[in-house]
């Protein structure tokens, strides 16, 4: 038994490990270049659809690898068919001051790559970073810094760190975990999640389910599409979700003193202590004298405010 549920133990640590990365780097890397830091740094990454995984370290080092499959197959050595394809890139791993930069795009009108690239960037902690992506994955662990993210596709992922997220995406999933600051999301698909957030949150989805759990701040979240869904230890401010299609779910702690608005297709909760008016449709009023607003709003689902 004990064998058994450490090998399950073990197992699920292999496999948070590679979800992190976006794909599990096992071989070795194609191209592998170092820089040295003379304080707090910037990383610049602009991308074709390479995958990028970032992870903050003690020290001044940056150390950049690039993974490359050349027709689905993993390539470690200089390979010549490598090398011309290559060519069709705009490919820039340099340093300018404390700005480190990985640059790598497509050149016009060179027609389908037959590489796949992918990076792992080794930064220090203290580290801002912006990334422009055409697609690919992007993956940020343990930076302190404010993050900047721009993408027309590809899943967007921020772990362990803290400092400020502004993303702007056309599509592809964000998730944030254990992370202290603000966030700003605004994307036209996928889904979001955040979970364990110290600090505001501003949401605004085309489409795409939103997921919130452990948030210690203000909360806007607004989406034109797809349920909200809320599971929160305490609300210490502002509390507001909108959706124009969608159920909104929020759980709350009982106890709290809070100002209803919530309005929708159908809108279930089972009150205490409260003073207001009482609709199939609509609650709006107090609960326990007051205090912390809280705003559920959805033009056709329903809108379900739960206490525990």
């Amino acid at each position: 038994m004990k064998k058994s549920l450490l090998s399950a133990v073990l197992a699920l640590a292999v496999f948070s490990s590679e979800l992190f990365a976006g794909a599990a780097f096992r071989a070795d890397p194609y191209l592998t270049k170092e820089f040295t830091l003379t304080g707090a740094g910037n990383l610049n990454v602009e991308t074709s659809g390479a995958s990028v995984a970032v992870t903050g370290a003690g020290g001044n080092q940056v150390i950049v690898e690039m993974y490359v499959k050349l027709n689905g197959k993993q390539v470690e050595l200089e390979d010549a068919d490598v090398e011309r394809e290559l060519e069709n890139y705009n490919l820039d791993i340099s340093q300018s001051g404390n700005t480190i930069s990985v640059i790598v795009k497509k050149r016009n009108n060179s027609g389908r790559s037959k590489l796949s690239l992918s990076f792992q960037v080794q930064v220090p902690t203290e580290m801002s970073s912006k990334f422009q992506s055409s697609g690919g994955s992007i993956a940020i662990d343990g930076l302190h810094g404010n993050q900047e993210v721009h993408t027309s596709g590809g899943s967007i992922q921020v772990v362990n760190s803290r400092g400020e997220v502004k993303t702007r995406s056309s599509g592809g999933s964000f998730r944030v975990e254990n992370f202290e600051g603000n966030i700003d999301v605004q994307t036209s698909g996928g889904s979001i999640k955040v979970n364990q957030l110290l600090g505001d949150l501003n949401v605004n989805t085309s489409g795409g389910s939103v997921n919130l759990e452990a948030i210690s701040g203000s909360i806007f979240a607004n989406t034109s599409g797809g349920s909200i869904r809320a599971q929160l230890s305490n609300v210490e401010k502002q509390l507001t979700m909108k959706s124009s299609g969608g159920s909104i779910t929020a759980v709350v702690p009982d106890g709290l003193g809070l100002d209803l608005d919530l309005s929708g297709g159908r809108v279930n909760s089972k009150l205490s202590n409260f003073s207001g008016e009482v609709k199939k449709d609509r609650i709006l009023g107090k609960i326990n004298g007051g205090g912390v607003p809280v705003t559920m709003q959805s033009s056709g689902g329903s809108i379900n405010l739960e206490f525990n």
